[in-house]
């Protein structure tokens, strides 16, 4: 497998920041039985590409957390990702879903994965692809004695290889969001970085309900992406997608679950990045 640098030591992804906010919202009032549910996941797909990659990576990560006492739970999270070389291709999907009911309880879900592919780009030759991105996020409660919160984020990057440790930003997108239920952390944005970004997104929806027990993001984009490089020698670029989400439901608990919950909120981000750069290496 082809080596590629350690490409994400400067690439921050939303999830990541988003996870400590729930180090606050277990401390609710006094446990009646009651159910809470939360769901995030994303799908991504990326074709018409221009020229096939010269190496190829995915990686999938998931987790999945309990904690009861007087309650039950269920978490799953899946995660899904593939590239292919020829015709060139690629799609993935992170999804975490979690339920709980009764007077105590914590279950948490993470899902994570990343498609790169790397590719050699001839002087004034164009690099393109389409690409599909959907986004859903959903949280319900019936008491507000209970917490849901769910959050995602789906990034793309293209890289300019430099050196065999160094990378530069060329363009980003990126999709994020968050529900916290019941909460004041709500939020849904999408963004480009602004200067000379080339992607260009054809067709968009959003739908989204903020403020009550039972909150909902559902959103989806197409686009395409293009760059062409006058450069009079070849250029090494780096087309990385990587994707997060987390679901979390919980009811009243002891201090431990604070605990718990600092754990996961904060090794989200370690781990999988960890992952990446792991495989990239190989």
């Amino acid at each position: 497998m082809m080596k590629f640098p350690n490409i994400l030591t400067n690439i921050n992804i939303s999830i990541f920041k988003i996870a400590p906010i729930l180090i606050g919202t277990v401390l609710v009032s006094s446990p009646s039985l009651a159910a809470s549910f939360a769901s995030s996941e994303s799908k991504v797909t990326i074709d018409n590409l221009s020229k096939n990659p010269d190496g190829v990576v995915a990686v999938e990560s998931t987790v999945e957390s309990f904690s009861i006492n007087g309650g039950e739970t269920n978490a799953d999270a899946l995660a899904e990702a593939n590239f292919v070389s020829v015709p060139a291709n690629a799609d993935n999907l992170s999804k975490s879903v979690v339920e709980g009911t009764g007077n105590s309880f914590f279950a948490r879900a993470e899902s994570a994965s990343a498609v790169l592919g790397n590719f050699s780009i001839l002087p004034g030759e164009t690099f393109s692809f389409d690409f599909m991105v959907d986004f859903n996020l959903k949280t319900s409660i019936n008491s507000l004695n209970k917490s849901a919160n769910a959050g995602g984020d789906v990034s793309f990057f293209i890289l300019e290889i430099v050196g065999e440790d160094t990378d530069i930003l060329l363009d980003s997108f990126t999709v994020s969001g968050n529900l916290q239920t019941a909460g004041d952390n709500d939020f849904f944005d999408f963004t480009q970085n602004i200067d000379g970004n080339n992607f260009t997104i054809i067709d968009d929806s959003v739908d989204l309900s903020f403020g009550s027990l039972e909150e909902y993001v559902s959103a989806s984009f197409d686009g395409s992406y293009q760059i062409t490089f006058d450069s009079n020698q070849i250029i090494n670029i780096l087309l990385l997608e990587v994707k997060a989400n987390y679901a979390q439901v919980s009811a009243p608990e002891p201090s431990t679950t604070i605990a718990f919950l600092l754990f996961g909120a904060l090794g989200v981000s370690t781990r999988f990045k960890s992952r990446i750069n792991r495989t990239l290496l190989r």
